[in-house]
């Protein structure tokens, strides 16, 4: 019997963003995962909804942060991977390419149990906001990179304990933790620690911006929220006008249509 991997997401607001991601996930993914689902708030129906699709919900009184979540799913795991994302995450269907147990998280799994030398490989995000972008023609599968956002990143469980997670050091605090960045913290120390960490190169996931949401900041939340409170940068518009537009990629692959 396969051992299911553990997953989590952390959501704050937007519950149309986290329906979609739960619904692509469950539509989309034949290997076995355990999901849970770390609510900042904002997301307390989605929770019941779907509540049997979710192996457990951490309710939280206020906004505790993306390092908080990641810190609870690490003293939570016990699977030898396991991932955590963003809920505006919509992953891969790669289903009918292969037999029917085949998908982008059995692959994902593969690409860490062939290097050793990764702690953490994440899905290529449809469009890569400040990194350099990753082109899907590359004959390498996982793509070396300083930095994984929590885009289904995987992990491994003991080494990012070794590492001491997002937890905060004390000589070694988190990078700019008022905007999130929990992603140059971990895969700082992993790298520190001697492994590596990357993106895989043809496993994309289309990450939604928002702008399509009624009265928005441009990445789905309220305009008077502050970037600390979005974790995104507001100011990037022209990424949100050129790049959030479903029908231009393709609804399996994510590739652009053109």
């Amino acid at each position: 019997m396969i051992k299911p991997i553990d997953l989590f997401i952390c959501c704050y607001l937007r519950p149309l963003f986290t329906e979609q991601t739960l619904i692509y996930l469950k539509e989309r993914t034949k290997y076995p995962y355990r999901l849970f689902l770390i609510n900042m708030g904002g997301n307390d129906d989605i929770a019941k909804v779907y509540k049997d699709d979710i192996f457990m919900t951490i309710n939280l009184s206020k906004n505790a942060g993306v390092t908080a979540a990641w810190q609870m799913a690490l003293a939570l795991a016990e699977s030898e991977y396991f991932i955590t994302s963003d809920n505006d995450i919509y992953v891969p269907d790669l289903t009918s390419k292969r037999e029917t147990d085949w998908d982008w998280l059995a692959l994902l799994k593969q690409y860490m149990d062939e290097r050793p030398d990764f702690a953490a490989i994440s899905l290529s995000p449809h469009v890569l906001v400040g990194p350099a972008p990753i082109d899907p023609k590359d004959p390498e599968d996982v793509k070396e990179r300083n930095m994984c956002g929590a885009v289904m990143r995987i992990m491994r469980r003991d080494i990012v304990r070794k590492v001491n997670g997002w937890a905060d050091e004390g000589d070694k605090p988190l990078i700019r933790p008022d905007r999130g960045h929990e992603e140059r913290t971990v895969c700082g120390r992993l790298q520190e620690a001697g492994y590596k960490t990357g993106i895989a190169t043809r496993l994309r996931a289309f990450h939604p911006f928002g702008k399509n949401i009624e009265g928005n900041s441009g990445w789905g939340y309220p305009p008077e929220f502050p970037p600390e409170l979005q974790g995104h940068t507001p100011e990037l518009k022209e990424y949100v006008e050129q790049f959030d537009n479903m029908d231009a990629y393709d609804s399996k692959t994510w590739l652009p249509k053109i």
